[in-house]
Parts: C-alpha cells; structure tokens; sequence
C-alpha cells in the first residue's frame, strides 16, 4: 500500500516542482477605471490624460471623460500608458517547460500527420514559465504544436486561468502545417548521400501532396454523408480547413516550400497564414493576391544567407507593411516569448511606424486569426485583456509593466524571476551589512604602533663583491 503511494508521488513530483505559485486572477466582480492615463487603442489613436471602465470582463467606456458606476474600483495612471495585451502568434507556451528534460516536453506526437492533435489538450496553465512572459505584456498565445509535417490544431488562450476552459478564447485556431523541406545541408552536397537524400525529400513531397488530395476528397465524401461507415479520424480533423475556413498556418522557409504552399492556397481555395522570413519579399504579389498573413519569425535572428545584408531581418516588417500585407512578429520555443515586443521595437529602430509595430503584436495578429473582435484593440465591447506600463513596452531599457488585465481579472506581476531577484538582492544586502559588522569589530591600529624595523646586520659574506 506504502509503496503504492510512493510511486503516484514520484511520478507526479516533477509535475508539481513546475507549477507555478501566482493564483490565477478572480473573476471581476465590479466596474474598474484606470484614471489619467495615456491610452493607446490601437485602432482610435491614443488618447491623453483619459480613462478606460471595464466591467464582467468587457470594455465599457473609454476617452477623456468617459463615465463609470459609483461603485467603481478607480485607479489613478498618471504618468502611465495603457496597451492591449500583447499576441504570441505561435509558441509551444504551455506544451513545454523544461527544453532539457523530456518528461516535460509535450508539444508533438510521433508520426509525421497527426492532424486530429490538439494543443490544448496538453495546455499546462501553471507553467512556471507563464508568468514571466505576462511581465512584458505578452497576455494573449496562439498556443500550437509542432514535429512532423501536419503537426496539428492550435488555440488561442489567455496567459490566465485555472484550466484550459477559464483560458480559452479560440479553440482550433490553425492548422500547423510544416511544408517538406526539399534542401540538403551544404556539408552533405556532392557525397555519398545527395541521391539518397534527394530521393527521400522527393517522396516526402510526394507523400505530402497525394495526403492533401485524399483529405480533401474524403472532405467532399463526407459531405454527402459517404464516409459513415468508414470514419478517419485524420480526415474528419481536416475537414475544417475545406470546409469551415479554418486557418492553415504553414510553415514556409525556402522558395520552393513557399511555392508549394501558394499553390495548395490557391487550389484548394483554404484561409491561411505564412510563417516565413524574408523569402516573402519574393511573393509579394501572390501574399495580397490571396490575403495571406506573413509571421515573422524572430527579428533578431542572423541573415538567411551570408550574402545578404546584416539588417534583412530588421527591415522585412516594414517591407510588408509598405506593401499592404498583414505581418505578426513572433518569438521561437516558450521561455523566449518575454523578448517577443524587443522585435518590434528593433523594427522600429530600422524604419517601420511605431503604431504599426505595435499593430504587429496586437490587431494584426488577431486579425489573422479571426478574434480581432474580442481583442487587439482597446473598443468598447472588447476583452479587457490589458496592461499598464511606465515606459515604452518595445523599448526593454523603459518597460515596466506595473499592472496587468485579462478579461477583466487582475494579474499578479510576481513570477519566478521576480522571486529569485528579490532573494539573491537580500542575500547582497546581508553580505554587505556583514562586511560592515566585520569593520565595526576590527580595532583600529594606531599610527607608529608597529614595531621598528630591524636593519640587518654587515656580516663578512655580505661584504664580499
């Protein structure tokens, strides 16, 4: 029996070392005005010394002299600024937590197609990471998976929550689709191997295209209700990208994989998102031809290739946005997201409009996505997901986040590097008063208190040359 109980502790002791210990906000319970601050709507421009009501979660007043209930809980911004929450617009948030350890890597599957996969099934909320992504602003994740070629469906939560349901704001969000690299590694070309790998990359397309073809077919079968008595749980997932217009979001990183992926868009006429980099600066017509959405994938990355200038990265956000093609920056892996609004502020650095940057962490993405009706925006009606910052968000010498809202509830701004900082500062404080005490305890040594010097004395080795 003890043994028993033992073995359920140890199997779920790692679980619980990684949970976090900030208790997910309550439930808003009245009216909240946020008084004399600098809002930033996003979609109305910003507005001066005005103050914004949320209540039950929702936006209900904003502007200069905007109106609140008696039983208002009033909070005084001077000094400050108000933003929208900011979007991850693909992370494995929540599906991973320790890159090192396996046990808590849990954002693919085996298998290369796995479409009926579901982040949110695996969605952890107490990640200890969570926290320290809320603290520069990022409240809102596009939480998807990954491995594979179709690596499965994505959600749209809040960084808040109990469980998956409290955090919930769009479930099946995306597809993740990964198009089939077709390139080899430069130290593996003219080798043994380049037919074989050439060969390989060929038949993983080709298995690819023929997967595509079939899933649609079986989407037309099962439309006229042929598919009942031979259900595919793979194909009844991608049903919904036929048929119900939910997003594909490719991952295109070569010319070819952006080819392929143009033409299965046009084909199968399906709503989609590109993650790409700077190659889509070479699809620009085809990207506003089928309203395709571009995310970028971390601005502060290194060139493509050595031949091209050291500030591609930096400059491709504004390339887009001069072009009329909606654009996301994003962040790589889950930790990493605490640096995602540091992109931005890099792209404007190089060029690009500070409220198109900031439309880039906010309306654009959600727009991709199909939500910018609950939130990327400040509008009366929408999600009270916010924060209030002293500085520039994008700019990581100013940012201080000292408040933060999602739908309404109160974030706690401790997370565990807060905890940790604030431990090793007391250790600081301790050493140093010890060092003092030590100095207080030590006597003070008296001028010409030391003995004389002795002088040696001449001797006749001493005297020899």
């Amino acid at each position: 029996m003890y043994l028993h109980i033992l073995a359920i502790l140890l199997i779920f002791t790692p679980l619980i070392s990684f949970a976090h210990n900030e208790t997910p906000g309550d439930i808003q319970r009245k009216p909240i005005a946020l008084t004399n601050a600098t809002i930033v709507t996003i979609t109305n421009g910003v507005i001066e010394n005005a103050t914004i009501v949320f209540d039950k979660g929702r936006i209900t007043a904003i502007g200069a002299n905007a109106p609140y209930p008696e039983n208002t809980e009033v909070i005084n911004c001077q000094g400050q600024y108000v933003f929208p929450g900011f979007i991850a617009p693909t992370t494995t948030l929540g599906l991973v937590e320790l890159d090192a350890v396996r046990a808590t890597r849990d954002m693919n599957e085996v298998g290369s197609y796995n479409p009926n996969v579901k982040a949110e099934t695996a969605y952890s909320p107490d990640s200890e990471i969570i926290p320290t992504i809320r603290t520069n602003g990022i409240l809102i994740a596009n939480v998807v998976p990954e491995g594979g070629i179709i690596s499965g469906q994505g959600s749209f939560l809040a960084l808040d929550g109990w469980n998956k349901e409290d955090a919930m704001i769009k479930s099946k969000s995306c597809m993740q689709i990964n198009i089939p690299s077709l390139g080899i590694s430069p130290w593996l070309k003219n080798s043994d191997r380049e037919a074989e790998l050439i060969a390989e990359n060929e038949k993983n397309l080709k298995e690819f295209l023929q997967f595509f073809k079939n899933a649609y077919s079986y989407s037309l079968q099962a439309k006229e209700g042929m598919t009942k008595g031979n259900v595919d749980l793979r194909m009844e997932s991608l049903r919904g990208i036929f048929e119900q217009n939910q997003i594909c979001l490719f991952e295109a990183n070569s010319y070819n994989q952006m080819q392929i992926a143009i033409e299965l868009i046009r084909t199968y006429k399906l709503r989609a998102v590109i993650s790409t980099g700077t190659i889509a600066t070479q699809f620009i017509d085809q990207l506003k031809e089928l309203q395709i959405g571009v995310i970028i994938p971390r601005t502060h990355s290194l060139p493509d290739r050595e031949e091209d200038s050291y500030d591609q990265k930096f400059v491709l956000p504004q390339t887009l946005q001069k072009n009329g093609i909606l654009f996301a920056f994003s962040e790589s892996g889950s930790w990493q997201q605490r640096n995602l609004p540091f992109n931005a502020g890099t792209a404007v650095g190089f060029g690009l409009d500070e409220l198109e940057a900031l439309k880039g962490l906010t309306l654009y993405p959600a727009k991709m996505f199909g939500v910018d009706s609950l939130i990327g925006s400040l509008d009366i009606g929408k999600e009270a997901t916010l924060f209030v910052s002293q500085g520039n968000p994008l700019d990581y010498s100013s940012n201080k986040v000292t408040m933060a809202f999602v739908k309404g509830r109160t974030m706690s701004m401790e997370n565990r590097n807060t905890r940790l900082a604030k431990k090793y500062r007391t250790r600081y404080s301790q050493l140093r008063m010890q060092e003092i005490f030590q100095m207080q305890r030590e006597p003070v040594k008296k001028v010409g208190s030391n003995p004389p010097m002795e002088v040696p004395k001449e001797t006749e080795e001493s005297k020899k040359p």
